[in-house]
């Protein structure tokens, strides 16, 4: 499902690569290394597709991405998103995390120039096809 729902949106891009899947270890270790349960549709498009090198990251991206701005202290403090795909100028786009864990259903934006947090879509999916139709 998700290979074609990126393949399909990203439709004409030349610069979309789909990585292979993600072991399930690869997945737990990402947890792990974040301290956070990942929402099921992230789950399951990493074990499609791990990242699509243009805009979802890969497990390996999601972690590095998520542990280097957690640790950077010119912002509001930014472990209240689990960051899971990037516009390549330096916005990132996550699932809120509260205290009931992270909320599937919701994806953000965090514009780096004003420290920003905008809401873009109702899910991963949602985000994926906005975001190659250029509406996010």
């Amino acid at each position: 499902m998700w290979r074609q729902c990126v393949l399909k949106a990203a439709a004409g891009n030349p610069n979309v690569k789909l990585n292979p899947p993600a072991d399930n270890s690869d997945i737990l270790a990402a947890e792990r290394a974040l301290g956070i349960r990942f929402p099921s549709d992230l789950v399951e498009m990493l074990r499609q597709v791990d990242g699509d090198n243009y805009f979802l990251l890969s497990c390996r991206q999601i972690v590095d991405v998520n542990l280097r701005l957690r640790s950077v202290t010119a912002w509001m403090p930014l472990d209240c998103l689990l960051f899971v795909a990037g516009n390549g100028c330096g916005d990132y786009f996550g699932y809120p995390i509260t205290g009931d864990g992270v909320k599937e259903t919701e994806i953000f934006m965090w514009e780096h120039e004003y420290d920003n947090r905008i809401f873009k879509a109702n899910g991963l999916r949602e985000a994926v096809e906005n975001y190659y139709k250029d509406t996010i």
